[in-house]
């Protein structure tokens, strides 16, 4: 941790110590199931934006030279040596999307049956469902299919978390490429940054499974407020789509909701769990669920959550989504003041 702080005073502790663990540096495999599968989503995608800067930039006979005699890919070991390029909101992105790929994917395999199961669960006649169905289940294989850091990953990110890795990028090639030349070349930013431009005004952000579970919850409209269909998708194991109907119901932002069950608090889980009417059982199936992407739901801890769950009242759990539906910096301050300040 302290090479990735070594001259960034700027990066706040917690996303160095993140940062340390996602990248050790002392030659010790320390990668945990999420760890590794948030490196194969951040490795994909880099790739991926490398391999098209790098289409984008062929005309240029100069550029194209320069990055035909580096490595390919050289990006992502550039990333892995200096991963204070990556901010921390990218990260958490990255964390909760690679979460998610261990819930679809149980036992390490696509869940095909389940996704079977989840046809069957919201067969309507509406064809648009349908159709809005298997954008989800094709989406979500993307995430799910088999793979290492170096395998292309369509990069179906949020338009900014995407534009920070495609700067991020364009700036390991542009280096590379500034580097190689004999003399300075004042057209080679200009170069990056009109293939940068070009790139982030072709991209779309609501190819994405979770843009493709909201869609999917907006077309069902009322039949999505069914109290046996949050049950029956957390059943199936079909988690984004979870996270769609609880958005709904809750008044909050799927990403948000998916985020949380990545990597929430168990006391907003259970707020998450008790604002929609669940009970004892259903907090303990819900925890029992996360388990792939949370190990530290051991058991013990299981029974310590579910006991609090017990103890939470209606009114509070509203509070508490209440608070999930302020802006995120004004939640971080005000947890950061709440525990420093004596009552």
């Amino acid at each position: 941790m302290a090479q990735v702080m070594a001259g960034t005073s700027a990066v706040p502790v917690s996303h160095a110590i993140d940062l340390a663990f996602l990248f050790p540096d002392d030659g010790q495999d320390r990668h945990d199931a999420l760890i590794a599968e948030t490196r194969r989503h951040l490795g994909g995608c880099v790739h991926a934006i490398e391999m098209a800067l790098r289409l984008s930039l062929a005309h240029d006979a100069t550029i194209a030279a320069a990055l035909d005699r580096a490595p390919d890919p050289l990006c992502w070991p550039m990333i892995c040596a200096r991963p204070t390029l990556l901010a921390p909101g990218l990260l958490a992105h990255m964390r909760m999307r690679a979460g998610m790929s261990l819930l679809l994917r149980p036992a390490g395999q696509p869940d095909i049956e389940r996704a079977e199961e989840g046809e069957t669960l919201l067969r309507a006649d509406d064809a648009t469902i349908g159709e809005c169905l298997s954008a989800l289940m094709l989406a979500q294989m993307r995430w799910i299919a088999p793979g290492g850091e170096d395998h292309p990953m369509r990069p179906d990110l949020p338009a900014e978390y995407y534009s920070d890795l495609l700067w991020s990028v364009a700036a390991c090639l542009a280096m590379v490429v500034q580097r190689g030349s004999a003399e300075p070349d004042d057209q080679i930013p200009a170069a990056f940054e009109r293939s940068g431009w070009a790139l982030l005004a072709d991209h779309d952000e609501n190819i994405g499974p979770i843009a493709e579970a909201e869609r999917l919850v907006r077309r069902l409209g009322e039949r999505a407020d069914a109290p046996e269909l949050l049950g029956g998708v957390l059943d199936q194991r079909q988690f984004l789509l979870f996270a769609a109907l609880t958005a709904r119901h809750l008044r909050l932002g799927a990403a948000q909701v998916a985020e949380l069950l990545v990597s929430g608090q168990p006391a907003q889980l259970a707020a998450l769990c008790c604002a929609l009417g669940g009970s004892g059982d259903d907090f303990r199936h819900l925890l029992l669920a996360l388990q792939p992407a949370r190990p530290s739901l051991s058991d013990a801890a299981i029974v310590s959550a579910t006991d609090g769950f017990r103890a939470l009242t209606q009114e509070q759990a509203q509070a508490g989504i209440a608070l999930l539906r302020t802006p995120a910096p004004f939640r971080a301050k005000l947890h950061h003041l709440m525990q420093v300040m004596p009552a």
